[in-house]
């Protein structure tokens, strides 16, 4: 016998299986028991969360010879054919490459004929937002005056999209997204019918990854059983599905926010050696990064990593500020779109890493530090050096290189200066080692170079070098120290986010 999945071994049946959908179910019994059903219905929601499911539970009701108030017995010749999909007058309709008029047209015409078997003919319109104009207008006369044997269900992830003339003759429901812990429950009821082992914290992890949707989570138990045999610890569930175990996210985390680029890097160099999917990492970044941005204003929701890493990502969050979080969290999402044209994941990444990284304000001693008594424990701090890099001359060509690039090979150049245009040669310079090995790969090179020819001439060179680090200067005079740190944009940012004033300590002796 073919093996069956998961997913349509355990698929709902009747309507007190379906989980997270109580409301729903609820309405549904009580217009089969009165016998007030519709003669047609939206089912709306993200997927995965039970509309054709229960559009199917619904035609069984309905149709069923021995039903036990709405219930559907489910042994009955009827409820054999539609759960085995051989009823005949239970027809489902995939939009999605049936969406034109001459379908709807077709369905029109069998419409008025009565059902060969059941006793309601059930037309389920799956994805039903991608029928074309036409199409809807086609099926709009039909809705409006539909024959009594006759009940239609369209399902739609994207109900925005139906015409309100369509949507207004239909009952809607809303299929909301299923909590983690529903979803948790339900896996450890499949898990112990299969009589396989996964340990609870497996669960939690398959039903935080599933993000709402039932089939999600189910599949991935499925995948993870195929994969790992009859027993699976949360360890090896990350190591199958290639995701970054919460310790791993938070040290990268912490290296990112804190301006480390080496350590964020060899710490991406790890994953990636361990065999870790890039796309997986960046979902549980978002994640992380989400976590403690919550938890750094006191908030903690139900899908946390708990332990050990939520109390990692709980200091992060305080010590970075939700400005820095979030600005990380931009760049990431702004990922997906590039990851989608087939952009090298992991090149992208580290750009992202790096381009969004927070710079970190050093603390330096003067050559005549003052005592820590002398100036109330109080240190001068120097901010680092060229923090933000000069454009050569304003030259308008820098601004006009960077629009030409895409962005993976563009947003290199986010925290570089044009250093000199001499003779042709157009000498870049890249704040980042790691930028600048990174501009010098074959493939960004040669992109490079193709827009730095289109903007300063047909013969132009590029020269990506790493910009020399200039040693601060010990003698700095505590004047020009203050007034350096108090033009410092995270100082700034750092004086207004605290609502902190200006103090200056002279050492006693110095008058």
């Amino acid at each position: 016998m073919a093996y069956q999945t998961l997913y349509l071994k355990y698929r709902s049946q009747k309507f007190g299986d379906l989980v997270g959908q109580d409301a729903i179910a609820q309405t549904l019994t009580n217009a089969v028991e009165q016998g007030r059903v519709a003669h047609a219905y939206m089912f709306s929601g993200v997927r995965g969360t039970g509309k054709t499911s229960t559009a199917r539970i619904l035609a069984k009701a309905i149709n069923c010879l021995n039903r036990q108030g709405a219930e559907p017995c489910g042994v009955c010749a009827n409820c054999v054919e539609i759960a085995s999909g051989a009823a005949v007058d239970l027809i489902e309709i995939d939009a999605a490459s049936n969406r034109g008029i001459d379908e709807i047209r077709d369905l029109r015409e069998r419409v008025k004929y009565l059902p060969a078997v059941l006793k309601v003919k059930i037309y389920i319109i799956d994805e039903a937002h991608m029928l074309t104009t036409e199409a809807f207008n086609a099926l709009l006369k039909t809705l409006e005056e539909p024959p009594a044997h006759v009940v239609f269900v369209l399902a739609t992830t994207e109900p925005h999209k139906i015409p309100v003339t369509v949507a207004s003759r239909c009952q809607r429901f809303d299929f909301r997204r299923i909590e983690a812990g529903a979803i948790a429950a339900h896996l450890a009821s499949i898990v112990e019918n299969e009589q396989v082992k996964v340990d609870p914290q497996s669960l939690a992890l398959l039903a935080r990854l599933a993000r709402g949707s039932m089939r999600d989570g189910i599949t991935l138990l499925d995948q993870l059983i195929s994969q790992g045999g009859e027993e699976l610890t949360v360890q090896k569930t990350h190591e199958l599905l290639g995701l970054a175990d919460p310790d791993t996210l938070v040290r990268l985390l912490a290296y990112a926010t804190e301006g480390d680029a080496a350590q964020t890097l060899t710490e991406l160099q790890r994953f990636y050696d361990a065999g870790g999917d890039v796309r997986q990492l960046v979902r549980g970044l978002l994640g992380a990064i989400r976590e403690a941005a919550l938890l750094s204003v006191g908030y903690r929701d139900a899908e946390s990593l708990g332990g050990a890493a939520s109390a990692g990502l709980e200091r992060i969050g305080r010590a970075a500020g939700r400005n820095a979080l979030l600005g990380l969290w931009k760049g990431l999402m702004e990922m997906e779109p590039e990851l989608r044209k087939g952009a090298d994941a992991r090149l992208l990444l580290e750009v992202t890493l790096l381009s969004n990284m927070t710079q970190p304000v050093h603390a330096v001693v003067p050559v005549a530090a003052p005592t820590a008594e002398a100036v109330g424990g109080e240190r001068l701090i120097e901010p680092a050096m060229d923090a933000q890099p000069a454009v050569l001359g304003a030259d308008p060509r820098w601004d006009a290189l960077k629009q030409k690039l895409p962005k993976p090979v563009g947003s290199l150049l986010m925290e570089a200066r044009l250093a000199a245009v001499t003779d042709g040669l157009v000498r870049i310079e890249f704040r980042y080692p790691a930028h600048a090995e990174l501009s010098n790969g074959p493939k960004n090179r040669e992109t490079l170079l193709a827009a730095v020819r289109e903007v300063f001439g047909p013969e132009a060179r590029v020269e990506l070098v790493a910009e020399e680090k200039k040693p601060a200067t010990a003698a700095l005079a505590p004047a020009r120290a203050a007034a350096s740190i108090m033009d410092d944009p995270l100082v700034k940012e750092a004086m207004n986010r605290f609502d902190a004033t200006n103090l200056r300590v002279t050492p006693r002796g110095r008058g």
